[in-house]
């Protein structure tokens, strides 16, 4: 048989590893060596002389603080070496209600499959029906690796991967980690919950591939048993969150305990005594970020209010009053971070009923709508022309479309107006006609050093600063919209329209 640990199979399990992560420091830090770095892992791995590095180490806070331990970028690649075999082997294995880190299933495949448990065991909303919503207590940490590493090698004749997951599952993070955090935020994670309070043998470490895989594997059992022996017919798990659903509610209370005690008889796990929830389908489900009912689907409330909150902080200071005028300033790269935010959280809307939400969020910030228009949940830079630039007439023409105000083009370290902007400023403002660019019929400009200045002068003028990112777009510089001043309602309603 092949072996395991040749540098093609590391290399392609490299390609895996750095997928979407390409421009993160860790990934580029290995890609300038990484034929050697594949090397060396190969010769280490072949010679059974291969241990994982220390572990980077932190606290992350979401809905609640986790203690996370994240592995070195070539620890990262072993591990998608080995996940790669051990899909092809137990995928056939795992039940396909199982949703958690497996190809083609994820949070929405979640959520439609648990919708349509809901339809059927209601008859379509028809019926009365129950669901019982069941959590595992500090699950990560208290994996026993014992009967996981016998778990996995029950299925495994390969020497090579027997080894490899033998090394892995029993490697422990808390051995001399990274801290890359301050320690006082460990006073919010639970003693139960980290890695350095359990007993030895204890617990797999947060924000690796392999625990996520482990954890499908030792909780593979607890389906089986679920699916074969209490014969549960609309059951669904993610992670150690689990709910099943029936007709009757007694029913649901005695598979709940029946639950509970295979939990602790066979894999050494506890349900959680305060989340064992069983209640009517009609009161919706509370699942993965969404409210899960049979006719309807809503966004979690928590989830609405983190996006309402990352807004605000985003757009906190982009916008000035001073009298009846606004000033409003949206540099190109913190407008794009606020961009890439509402497309994620929007994205998620977009499988719910959020309709409502998204104009809500839109309508009471001001800033919000001036830089973005929101087109069926997808958000669309209103001031950042979506196509490639012939010429600076071109980039002008889209900005003249969509503003009515002056318009001040930066051309290197000048700043520009053309046409009528250029004519007014001649003979209000006193500047200095000159010769036109091709495309327009008039020009005048200042140094961008006198802009402070500049902009004084401008006090109480509708207007907008189109400025150079430095990239390149097409075969002229990109430039984007990052200032822009108004004074009346009459500009600002245009605007938004």
């Amino acid at each position: 048989m092949a072996s395991l640990f040749t540098f093609e199979n590391l290399y392609r399990a490299y390609l895996d590893c750095r997928r979407k992560k390409r421009g993160k420091m860790a990934a580029l830090a290995f890609e300038v060596n990484a034929e050697q770095y594949l090397l060396e892992l190969t010769r280490e791995l072949a010679g059974r002389s291969y241990r994982p590095s220390p572990s980077f180490c932190f606290v992350a806070k979401n809905d609640k603080h986790r203690e996370v331990f994240a592995a070195e970028f070539r620890d990262r690649v072993v591990h998608h070496l080995l996940v790669r075999r051990l899909e092809k082997i137990w995928e056939p294995v795992f039940i396909h209600d199982s949703y958690a880190c497996r190809k083609g299933k994820g949070t929405h495949g979640t959520v439609e499959r648990l919708r349509s448990f809901t339809r059927k065991v209601t008859a379509n909303d028809t019926r009365r029906a129950w669901f019982a919503q069941l959590d595992i207590r500090a699950f990560f940490p208290s994996i026993d690796r014992k009967i996981l590493l016998s778990m996995v090698l029950s299925r495994l004749q390969n020497e090579e991967l027997r080894w490899l997951s033998e090394t892995l599952i029993f490697h422990d993070p808390t051995t001399d980690p990274v801290f890359t955090c301050s320690p006082e935020k460990w006073r919010d994670v639970p003693p139960h919950k980290s890695l350095f309070s359990v007993s030895f043998g204890k617990g797999l470490p947060i924000g690796n591939l392999t625990s996520q895989f482990f954890a499908n594997v030792y909780l593979n059992a607890l389906d089986q048993f679920v699916k074969h022996t209490l014969k549960v017919r609309w059951y669904i798990r993610y992670v150690d969150d689990l709910v099943l659903l029936d007709r009757d509610r007694h029913t649901l209370q005695r598979w709940t305990e029946e639950i509970g005690t295979f939990l602790q008889n066979t894999l050494k796990l506890d349900l959680h005594p305060n989340r064992r929830i069983i209640r009517p389908v009609s009161n919706g489900i509370d699942f993965v970020g969404y409210i899960i009912r049979p006719s309807r689907l809503y966004i979690r409330k928590r989830v609405a209010e983190k996006c309402k909150t990352a807004i605000t902080d985003q757009t906190k200071g982009m916008m000035k009053r001073r009298n009846d005028c606004v000033s409003m300033v949206f540099m190109p790269g913190a407008c794009h971070k606020l961009y890439c935010t509402l497309n994620s959280y929007f994205g998620a809307f977009s499988h719910a009923s959020c309709h409502r939400l998204v104009q809500t969020i839109f309508t009471k910030n001001l800033p919000l709508r001036t830089m973005f228009k929101n087109k069926e949940f997808k958000v669309i830079k209103r001031w950042s022309p979506p196509f490639r630039s012939a010429n600076l007439y071109t980039q002008y023409r889209f900005f003249r479309a969509r503003f009515r105000g002056l318009l001040l083009f930066q051309v290197g370290c000048y700043l520009e107006m053309y046409d009528k902007d250029a004519l007014w400023a001649v003979k209000h403002l006193g500047m200095k006609r000159i010769f036109p660019r091709k495309g327009f019929y008039a020009r005048c400009g200042i140094s961008m050093k006198r802009l402070k200045a500049f902009s004084k002068k401008l006090a109480g003028q509708h207007a907008m600063y189109v400025f150079q990112t430095g990239r390149m777009h097409g075969r002229i510089l990109e430039r984007v919209a990052v200032r822009m001043d108004y004074c009346d309602k009459s500009m600002k309603k245009a605007n938004n329209q």
